[in-house]
């Protein structure tokens, strides 16, 4: 993997590439054409520790994981009791694990949420301009902006 092929950590890589990565496509860890499929899982991971090291697992983590408890404890009953309808508490709870996954548990996308960042910066942002660190930024400080002005008018 040659190091100038990949970008390295969420300061470099640009949000649009993260929305790309978090769905699957990790060729966006890519700065040029040049790479495989393997070099871009190890750079993803290296891209995602980075995340993980400035902005922590956080309640989001613990929410998933106990999502996929629950989706495991519904598969092995399905597998003691064969009833049928445990494949449709199985296919509910991973409904609900994808949503968790795509919108980062609140319920908006990140793309929905750029417009409100977009909104509340008064000018627009495109997620190929900023780094996925520089939107994650973003993000937090609105809602510490949100929660100190919660209920107070402008």
């Amino acid at each position: 993997m040659k190091s100038n092929d990949y970008f390295h950590s969420i300061y470099e890589l640009p949000l649009y590439n993260w929305i790309k990565c978090i769905n699957g496509e990790l060729k966006f860890v890519r700065t040029a054409k040049n790479g495989t499929d393997e070099n871009d899982l190890a750079a993803w991971e290296l891209i995602y520790d980075s995340y993980l090291k400035e902005y922590g697992l956080g309640k989001l983590y613990l929410k998933l994981l106990k999502t996929m408890q629950k989706k495991a404890i519904y598969e092995c009953e399905y597998i003691l009791t064969n009833e049928r309808f445990k494949l449709t508490q199985i296919e509910m709870v991973e409904q609900n694990l994808i949503a968790m996954l795509n919108n980062n548990g609140s319920g908006v996308t990140i793309e929905q949420s750029l417009i409100h960042i977009s909104k509340w910066l008064g000018q627009w942002i495109n997620p190929k301009n900023i780094t996925a660190k520089e939107y994650f930024d973003l993000q937090k400080e609105m809602d510490r902006y949100n929660k100190m002005n919660d209920g107070k008018k402008n």
